[in-house]
């Protein structure tokens, strides 16, 4: 039998598979490890989105994703007034029910609260009357006297009608420079050296509450505040690092 020809223009279209095939797993790489340049980029790209604050002070925001949780919640809480430490919670609208006394608690500790809108979901799915409605049902619950109000959309995808959308409503989108994907690394030592390992002044981190494997968060926040506080860094909220980082 003989054996097929490889045309030049077959050889063209494998070459730009394969060409494609880097070029998709040198992305993939990016977004997994978010380097800061990339991460400095996009917020330069589109400073109406926070990223990161620009500051040399030693000061980061700490933020947690997907509250109030009943089972979780209290011990995240618990550990972070024995710290001393406040941050921004982006609380979900289908966590709310039955957890307003945990929100209520977040207040009362001096916790930030900020807009998740109510599905764990990639907010740019959703239609823009939707996403308005889970954008008001999360609201009353944001402080409405605040200098800043806060929305994280969710997936951290967004589109210029989302950023005018929420701005209407007397929202900035917060997206973050530390993820170290605790969507799927469940470990809270793998996950604490990773925070630690990339933290910089001004930077915003982002870990996730939850149940299931998510109950490491506790634990995992013991590790993030014991190296955040040996390497000298003060831990706040994300209005708090923008105002500190002017």
């Amino acid at each position: 039998m003989r054996r097929p020809r490889f045309t030049r223009r077959k050889w063209l279209a494998l070459l730009a598979v394969a060409v494609l095939l880097v070029l998709a797993g040198a992305m993939g790489g990016i977004v997994w490890m978010q380097p800061r340049f990339v991460v400095r980029g996009l917020a330069n790209l589109n400073p109406e989105v926070l990223f990161e604050v620009q500051t040399t002070r030693k000061i980061v925001a700490l933020t947690i994703d997907d509250g109030p949780h009943e089972d979780n919640t209290p011990g995240v809480l618990d550990l972070l007034s024995e710290r001393g430490v406040r941050v921004t919670f982006f609380i979900l609208g289908d966590h709310i029910p039955g957890n307003e006394a945990l929100l209520r608690r977040m207040k009362a500790d001096g916790h930030e609260l900020g807009n998740h809108l109510v599905e764990d979901r990639p907010s740019v799915t959703l239609p823009a009357e939707e996403f308005t409605r889970q954008l008001l049902v999360v609201d009353p619950w944001i402080a409405p006297e605040a200098e800043y109000r806060w929305m994280r959309p969710g997936s951290g995808w967004f589109t210029p009608d989302m950023i005018r959308r929420v701005a209407s409503y007397g929202y900035g989108v917060c997206l973050g420079s530390i993820f170290p994907h605790d969507d799927v690394i469940h470990d809270p030592e793998t996950l604490a050296d990773d925070v630690l390992g990339r933290v910089y002044p001004g930077a915003i981190i982002i870990l996730h509450d939850g149940d299931g494997e998510r109950r490491n968060l506790v634990q995992t926040l013991e590790r993030v505040l014991d190296g955040l506080d040996a390497q000298g860094f003060e831990v706040l909220t994300v209005s708090g690092l923008v105002a500190q980082g002017r």
